[in-house]
Formats: C-alpha cells, sequence, structure tokens
C-alpha cells in the first residue's frame, strides 16, 4: 500500500493540471501565445494580399510573354490554393495555442487540430506536385505573329521544377514530423488517462 501512495504523490506532483490545480503549471507563457496570435492574424492579411499579388501577377507575366498564356490558369489556381491551404492551416494553428492557454491539450481535441494541419499540409503538397508535373511535362503551341510560326513552348524551367521539388521534399519532411507529434501527443493522453485512474 506504501507503493501505492507514494506512486500516486508522485504522480499528482508530476502532472499537477490533473487534480485541477492549474496554478503549479509552470509551462504556460501567455505574452508568448498572444504574441502567436498577433502573427497569425498577420500573416492571414499577408496571404490576403499575396492571392491578390498572385492574380495581378499572372496578368502581368502573360501580358509580357503571350506565348505563355496556356499556363496562366493552372499555375494561378495552383498558387491562389497554395495560399489557401496555409490560411486554413492558420486556423488549427490558433485553436492549439487556445487549447494551450486553457491547460486543455491534453483533452484529445489537440490530435483533431493536429488532423487539420497535416490534411493542409497534404493538400499542399500535391498542389506542388502538380506543378512539379505539370511544369514539367505540359506544352503549349504559340503562334508567333512577327515570323508567321507556330512554335511549341514548354510551361516550365528547370528552376520552378527544382524549387518544386525542394518544397516536396520539405513538406513531406513536415507531415512526418507533424505524424511523429501526433502519435507522441497521443501517447501523453493515454498515459494522462492511466494515471487519472491511478488516482
Amino acid at each position: 500500500m506504501g507503493d501505492i501512495s507514494q506512486l500516486q504523490g508522485r504522480a499528482t506532483s508530476a502532472v499537477p493540471s490533473m487534480g485541477g490545480d492549474v496554478r503549479t503549471w509552470r509551462e504556460f507563457h501567455p505574452k508568448a501565445i498572444a504574441a502567436l496570435k498577433v502573427l497569425i492574424v498577420l500573416f492571414e492579411l499577408i496571404c490576403l494580399w499575396g492571392q491578390v499579388a498572385v492574380y495581378v501577377a499572372a496578368g502581368d507575366f502573360v501580358s509580357s510573354y503571350p506565348e505563355f498564356a496556356t499556363a496562366r490558369w493552372p499555375y494561378t489556381m495552383a498558387g491562389l490554393l497554395g495560399i489557401a491551404c496555409f490560411e486554413v492551416a492558420l486556423v488549427p494553428l490558433w485553436n492549439l495555442l487556445t487549447l494551450v492557454k486553457r491547460r486543455d491539450v491534453f483533452s484529445g481535441k489537440a490530435i483533431f487540430w493536429d488532423n487539420v494541419i497535416i490534411g493542409c499540409a497534404g493538400a499542399e503538397g500535391a498542389l506542388v506536385l502538380f506543378v512539379l508535373l505539370y511544369g514539367s511535362f505540359a506544352h503549349g503551341t504559340y503562334l508567333d505573329a512577327y515570323r508567321g510560326v507556330t512554335l511549341d513552348v514548354a510551361m516550365g524551367a528547370f528552376a520552378l521544377s527544382l524549387a518544386c521539388a525542394v518544397a516536396l521534399l520539405l513538406i513531406v519532411a513536415f507531415v512526418l514530423l507533424m505524424l511523429v507529434m501526433r502519435s507522441l501527443l497521443a501517447a501523453a493522453i493515454a498515459q494522462r488517462d492511466e494515471l487519472e485512474a491511478v488516482i
């Protein structure tokens, strides 16, 4: 019986939030959370500006290089949706910060928001893969009125394909990292439940 009492005492001191005493949780940083939420709002505004900029830049690029007119909408839509994926991913990040502020990280709600972030990253990866494949294989025909000939034009460039390949590797690494973090969180929640049952 003495061993069980010692185990309960250690469990209570190791996980103070389980007993309802949240005052002893010293890992809560309200100023950092507030700063991060301000940055999230700033990033949302930058993303909205970026979507407008992508649309305008695509039109300007086609005006300067009409031979790439057929690639305008595939690239524009990929750019707009890619930024939208990042915008959507900021929402679960905001909610995760709110859970930390409420000291509710181990309730299981965090796993849902983690899954949303993973889904957004997966969608982003699919868009980057589309741009990589489209830029590598798509061709279009362009009538050069000045010379009176029809030209075959590749819709991508080596630099773009290289950038997409690097971005795709980074996204895969990020998704794998988030999967590991989710498994750690799930394990922590399971241990918390076991300790609550003991206490």
